[in-house]
């Protein structure tokens, strides 16, 4: 059982006398939740259960001037940025005004995508803290530091026709990876080598804390090599709609494809069987790389719409799923590029004069699309882990 998922009982055999009691056992709460009590105490706060039936957080702390809510997740993976954009949610509704911030307590950590998007978007009223070895480690993203990749990884981002956005989601999504503190190489096998347009020779994404950003550099099919970025582990490219026009080495060496759709009706009926052809040229040169359908421009007002289409849509690659468990339908309820003014005009830098950037920039509350395409990125990585997983777990 590994450290951070030691038992209750394992923590009392290491508490003094004084501490067993103060400490007040409340029998409707986990193992977890139990000792996360238990270590908040010993740092000072009054803390106690939430209410029962409280679903948004697991205990309530209080400090003079300060009042907190505490969810606290207990699971193999990482957490997401999908589990922090609720959390957040909740934090800016009435209930969650009640209190002065949050505090977000995992036992596994949390993935690249949480830290870049909280420093990103200079989130004040949410604190993470990682429970490990007995103690609240809220210096997380030192503790969590992932070792560095050993491989490159490649993505392969394929048209099923013009206009479902490509070349946009192309270079957001190495955007993203560099927002996690990659460099990335954004290769354009396009013929019509709108990245170079749009980006020149790349862009530089800035750190923050003193640290170094990151660079992505926009290069052609016949400029990439390995040999050249030896510090650059992610490559992402922007495919030729001509699938026969895509060099075989890039395909055969894309760990992941992505192809973007819309969720409306003409979309699913023109779309879904050239995805399915899409899918099927791919996997006639690469028989490992995960395929995945990604929805693009969704329209997050259309809950009712989008929920029949979702399904129909979905239906339409359950039996190939079925039969090849590395092909992925992406719920958009789980990870999907919503519609944006931001992404809509990207590109305006062209007539306007000022520098190539990506559609990054905060309106409103939130970024959408940084939000979005670095909750893409967790999927991927989570994707993988999970098959690494499953793979180990059945001796493989």
């Amino acid at each position: 059982m590994p450290k951070e998922r030691m038992r209750w009982a394992e923590l009392l055999d290491v508490l003094t006398d004084s501490d067993r009691r103060r400490e007040v056992v409340v029998e409707r709460a986990t193992e977890t939740e139990r000792m996360a009590l238990f270590l908040l105490r010993r740092a000072g706060w009054s803390a106690q259960i939430s209410p029962k039936d409280t679903k948004e957080y697991d205990i309530e702390i209080v400090k003079p001037g300060v009042r907190s809510a505490v969810q606290i997740r207990n699971q193999r993976a990482k957490v997401h940025l999908g589990q922090i954009e609720k959390y957040l949610d909740f934090l800016n509704q009435p209930n969650g005004k009640n209190f002065t911030e949050g505090l977000f307590i995992s036992t596994s950590g949390f993935t690249k995508s949480v830290y870049a998007y909280l420093r990103e978007e200079k989130i004040k009223n949410l604190q993470l803290a990682i429970m490990r070895d007995h103690n609240l480690i809220f210096d997380c993203e030192k503790a969590d530091a992932a070792d560095e990749r050993e491989k490159t990884t490649y993505i392969g981002v394929f048209t099923c026709k013009g206009g479902v956005g490509k070349t946009t989601i192309s270079a957001h999504l190495a955007g993203a990876f560099a927002l996690n503190g990659y460099d990335v190489a954004l290769v354009d096998l396009d013929h019509q080598q709108n990245l170079r347009k749009l980006l020149g020779e790349g862009v530089y994404l800035p750190a923050t804390k003193g640290s170094l950003g990151s660079v992505i550099s926009v290069l052609s099919g016949d400029e990439w090599d390995e040999g050249d970025y030896k510090d650059t582990k992610i490559v992402v490219c922007d495919c030729n709609p001509e699938f026969e026009a895509n060099p075989k080495e890039y395909i055969q060496k894309f760990d992941y494809c992505i192809i973007p759709t819309t969720l409306n009706p003409l979309g699913i009926n023109k779309n879904a069987d050239v995805i399915k052809r899409t899918f099927s040229a791919i996997r006639r040169e690469n028989a490992d790389a995960h395929l995945h359908v990604l929805i693009n421009n969704l329209q997050p007002d259309e809950e009712n719409r989008n929920t029949l289409l979702n399904q129909v849509l979905k239906t339409q690659f359950k039996q190939i799923s079925e039969r090849d468990g590395r092909v992925h339908y992406i719920d958009p309820a789980e990870c999907a590029i919503r519609f944006s003014k931001q992404l809509m005009y990207w590109g305006f830098h062209l007539f306007d004069g000022t520098k190539p950037q990506l559609a990054f920039r905060t309106v409103g509350r939130y970024s959408y699309p940084r939000m979005d395409f670095l909750k893409l990125v967790d999927y991927l990585e989570l994707q993988a882990g999970f098959q690494k997983l499953k793979a180990k777990s059945f001796g493989a």
